[in-house]
């Protein structure tokens, strides 16, 4: 299995002919972030599964449902908050014989394509997270599920109740992931929740069997991921700091 970390959230899994994306989106609607990452090249496989957590400007791209026209084989998961009718299709050019071909995925639901099996995981932001199943490797992407300590500072009484909210759906969220091994996940780690950037991830990777970690949503602080591993070095947990890959670069290549 080959997973190209392409930029943000968004991941390509390789694995034999077939490619699984996760959460492209439009450059140009984050210039907060001059993201160049690139789409590896479609004709290179023989199926392909795009998968869009929800509709957040830095998750899904629109424009993505055209390349359902050049690929008439390919499958669209879309988080359950985006919805489009024939009319919305047609009028941003989408033909509407792709919409055959979109699958709305609702938390709690599993939709079994055979070799492929997608699990339609909750989220405590938008949409959905997905753990998918093809060709013996199992995949986790967390969307925007994550344990979002915010500063709200709406008085600390209101803060700690929102963020202990937050939490606990989170970590409500994670419960179906309970004893199920994972080849690769990915897993926010948002340099925006200050110190708190690493809370989800942490649990996460206490808690859950995942043979390798992406950190993501990093809005392109990388290094933040050498700053954790070096926190789990020294709390004693040199093991689990393995796990967490060392993403530098977009289009960065791992070979699993």
């Amino acid at each position: 299995m080959r997973i190209i970390y392409i930029m943000h959230s968004c991941f390509a899994v390789e694995i034999e002919d077939t490619l699984l994306l996760f959460d492209y989106f439009d450059k140009s609607r984050t210039p907060e972030v001059d993201f160049q990452g690139e789409l590896p090249d479609f004709s290179n496989y023989k199926k392909h599964y795009i998968f869009s957590s929800h509709g957040h400007r830095d998750h899904f791209w629109l424009e993505s449902l055209k390349w359902g026209m050049e690929y008439p084989d390919m499958v669209f998961f879309l988080g359950n908050d985006m919805r489009f009718n024939r009319k919305y299709l047609e009028r941003n050019g989408v033909d509407f014989s792709v919409k055959e071909r979109m699958i709305t995925a609702r938390r709690g639901e599993t939709y079994d394509m055979g070799e492929l099996k997608v699990q339609a995981l909750g989220s405590n932001d938008a949409g959905v997270s997905f753990l998918v199943h093809y060709g013996g490797k199992t995949i986790f992407h967390a969307g925007d599920l994550n344990d979002w300590s915010w500063y709200v500072r709406k008085g600390e009484m209101h803060d700690e109740a929102y963020r202990r909210r937050m939490r606990e759906e989170f970590r409500k969220e994670l419960e179906p992931l309970l004893g199920v091994h994972m080849d690769a996940a990915f897993v926010v780690m948002d340099m925006r929740l200050e110190e708190r950037y690493k809370n989800g991830i942490d649990y996460f990777l206490h808690t859950m069997d995942a043979d390798a970690v992406f950190p993501m949503h990093l809005w392109g602080r990388y290094d933040l991921i050498p700053q954790y591993k070096k926190k789990l070095i020294l709390a004693g947990e040199p093991e689990l700091a393995k796990k967490v890959m060392d993403i530098r670069e977009e289009n960065q290549i791992f070979e699993l």
